[in-house]
């Protein structure tokens, strides 16, 4: 195997020959050589199934396998309890040969496991951020002989942190352990998409040195892609109100896709996979087809998620109905296909979703598209003509085989999870000064662009709601509401989770809905049809019988932002005329009505025109420049629809332009913030947990920068105004 493996420990060397293997993948050939050679932060960055895993623990193991014991010597954080639990079978496997414990810690882990590991600390650690959180809360005493020689911290599905409430928490963690346990480890991300590494590398340490960048794109495999369009049509004459013919279609076009096959059938919304898993199984039983169809989204009960894992890793084919729940590293063993249902929000998540496919050596990656067209009648209007789900898709796809992944926007200010953490360390110290808590959390890089007078304003703001008080000697402690909400079993969660009501059959947990229809009436959960029969909002619970009876249940929505480049691409799609040979003719039947359309309505030029009722814009500058645009109508006092790539203002052209020049001008961005918050009420929709409790100017400066463009916005803005 060469110098890489020559670097290894004998025990995992002899593990590697029991395991048969012949030779070390590239990634791991690099991650051995830097990390028991250079050392430092790194950062593996390379394809599903390319042996990310093992290029961070074969050397880690190497590393610590000599001394194991006295403190927890590697720390892996995972974003899903299911990924620890596969991580853990496939890491206590690899230190089968060794003395060496290997521990895992989430909220499915029974209470002699963790005493275990409190008691004789030693090994590698498993666990979520929430569950680290937990450890700061209500073991802090512990954490100093827990982690006193912690040498490396292992991020798995990195680009799952960068940008988000975890990874904020996350990295304010890091800094906390490293404060409370005296140890410094090197920290290892794992992630098969990211895209301007740059930015990723900076954000692994906060104010330290960027972390080195180790990939092999060349590992990826070949790709093959389809693309199917169906027309939408109406219910026929004598169906009942239900019947939707095209969803008919679409769920024996899938089906007939995935006979004989094990695939991955990824939806954007809860409602649509539990319909099209639906569909999926009563087209199935009209054509005798004996393939196997489960259905797995976070709104399901553990155990059946659990048995939806299983039924894939068997070796009979297996179709599972899914939301971005399997886009994650979880092992559910070769998957022949990935389908996708409409358009992704994103470039990555689509990639993710591919590179679940294709895991064997030499196979393809194999990616099916299915979209669901309105067809054109009188009633249509131009942007249903445009037919911008379909484009959208085409625009995702490709961008994935152009190479490009949206960069982690990970300079958001995050003061929600700020909130957050100064109630943990309140919790954590029992008390702190005002300076030393800004020092662990702010200076030493986990919130930036916080100024010690902000930081202030923030303090005296939780005070005034009572959830932290000062102390005569200045000391800051937990006020009465902020013990409240620390003592709260969902506080060591950093992000909203959506409150919903367990669905019950004979005591049986299916899982879990946001609002149920009422009694007598019918939902689809886990794949199975089922009648209400009682709601018990003591319990919060929906009981259930099985039934014919079908609808599709409603769940909160969860809605991405959309990066300029896919509206970009949209754009381009319309302009251009070649046709992607991956299209089948209904697709190459919309993108020419859609094409058709944008030519008769000069949808390709950035310049408002008037149409019957007021003025048309079409932007297409990405989910950031449009909602600066729709806060600057707004608070102009116009009315206007927002159609995502642009907009119908209900007002004389003169006037639009001027408001255009206006604001082009003066962007004032102050004045959005004010009105986003006072009038348009966007505080109220909870982007963010603890949000409510920030003060107005630090939530508006926040605002800005973290989710308009107002520069973008400006310079559009004079270009539609002529």
């Amino acid at each position: 195997m060469g110098t890489a493996f020559d670097l290894l420990h004998p025990a995992v060397q002899r593990k590697l020959w029991d395991m048969k293997w012949t030779e070390l993948r590239p990634v791991q050939k690099q991650g051995i050589v830097h990390l028991l050679n250079a050392g430092g932060d790194c950062i593996v960055s390379s394809p599903t199934a390319s042996g990310k895993t093992e290029a961070a623990f074969l050397p880690i193991l190497s590393a610590i396998a000599d001394e194991p014991r006295g403190s927890v010597r590697a720390m892996y954080v995972g974003p899903l309890k299911a990924l620890i639990n596969d991580q853990f079978r496939r890491i206590e496997d690899l230190c089968s040969r060794m003395d060496l414990p290997v521990h895992k810690w989430h909220g499915d882990v029974d209470a002699s496991a963790r005493k275990n590991l409190l008691n004789s600390p030693g090994g590698v650690l498993l666990i979520t951020p929430e569950s680290l959180e937990a450890m700061f809360v209500l073991r802090p005493a512990k954490m100093a002989a827990v982690f006193a020689r912690l040498d490396y911290v292992v991020i798995d599905e990195l680009h799952a942190f960068l940008a988000s409430e975890r990874g904020a928490q996350l990295r304010s963690q890091l800094h906390r352990l490293q404060l409370r346990a005296g140890c410094n480890p090197t920290r290892i991300g794992l992630s098969a998409t990211i895209g301007e590494p740059e930015r990723a590398l900076r954000w692994l340490r906060p104010n330290g040195a960027p972390a080195t960048l180790i990939s092999d794109e060349a590992s990826a495999s070949t790709i093959a892609i389809r693309v199917r369009a169906i027309w939408r049509r109406p219910p026929g004459e004598g169906t009942d109100r239900e019947a939707d013919p095209s969803l008919a279609e679409l769920g024996r076009s899938i089906l007939v896709a995935c006979h004989g096959k094990t695939n991955l059938v990824f939806a954007n919304s809860k409602s649509r996979i539990e319909e099209v898993a639906d569909e999926m199984a009563t087209q199935a039983e009209q054509m005798c087809l004996p393939d196997e169809i489960v259905v797995h989204h976070g709104s399901l009960s553990k155990e059946r998620r659990e048995s939806a894992e299983a039924r894939l890793r068997q070796d009979r084919p297996c179709t599972a109905v899914c939301s971005n729940t399997l886009e994650m590293g979880i092992d559910i063993g070769e998957i022949d296909e990935v389908i996708q249902v409409a358009a992704p929000w994103s470039v990555a998540s689509l990639t993710q979703r591919l590179g679940r496919s294709g895991r064997r050596a030499n196979e393809r990656r194999t990616l099916r598209g299915f979209f669901v067209e309105d067809a054109p009648t009188e009633k249509s209007d131009i942007w249903d003509l445009l037919h911008l789900p379909f484009i959208q898709g085409v625009a995702v796809i490709e961008l994935m085989l152009e190479g490009f992944v949206e960069p982690p926007d990970t300079g958001r200010s995050h003061l929600s999870t700020l909130v957050h953490q100064v109630l943990s360390v309140l919790a954590e110290t029992g008390g702190i000064q005002a300076s030393p808590l800004y020092d662990r959390l702010v200076d030493a890089g986990s919130f930036s662009g916080v100024s010690r007078a902000d930081f202030a304003v923030l303090l005296r703001q939780l005070g005034s709601l009572e959830l932290l008080e000062q102390m005569p000697d200045r000391t800051l402690v937990l006020g009465v509401e902020g013990q409240k909400i620390v003592e709260h079993y969902t506080f060591y969660a950093a992000f909203n989770a959506a409150s919903e009501l367990r669905v019950v059959c004979n005591a049986d947990l299916i899982g879990t809905i946001a609002i149920p229809p009422p009694p007598g009436e019918h939902l689809i959960l886990a794949g199975r049809r089922w009648r209400v029969e009682e709601i018990d909002p003591e319990r919060q619970e929906v009981l259930v019988s099985p039934a014919r009876g079908r609808r599709a249940p409603w769940f909160i929505p969860r809605i991405g932002a959309i990066h300029r480049r896919v509206h970009e691409k949209m754009r381009a799609l319309l302009v251009e005329t070649n046709v992607p040979t991956y299209i089948d003719e209904t697709a190459r039947d919309v993108l020419e009505h859609a094409r058709a359309t944008a030519t008769k309505c000069n949808a390709f030029e950035p310049v408002a025109q008037p149409f019957e009722v007021g003025v048309r814009a079409f932007v297409f500058g990405g989910s950031r420049v449009q909602q600066t645009l729709s806060i600057a109508l707004a608070a102009a006092g116009v009315r206007y629809s927002d159609e995502g790539v642009g907009f119908d203002v209900e007002c004389e052209p003169a006037e639009f332009g001027s408001i255009l020049r206006e604001f082009a001008a003066s962007p004032n961005e102050s004045r959005l913030a004010e009105f986003a918050d006072e009038k348009m009420r966007l505080r109220e929709l909870g982007r963010e947990k603890f949000e409510r409790f920030l003060p107005s100017e630090l939530w508006r400066i926040a605002f800005v920068r973290d989710e308009l463009d107002v520069a973008e916005a400006a310079r559009v803005a004079a270009l539609l105004s002529g």
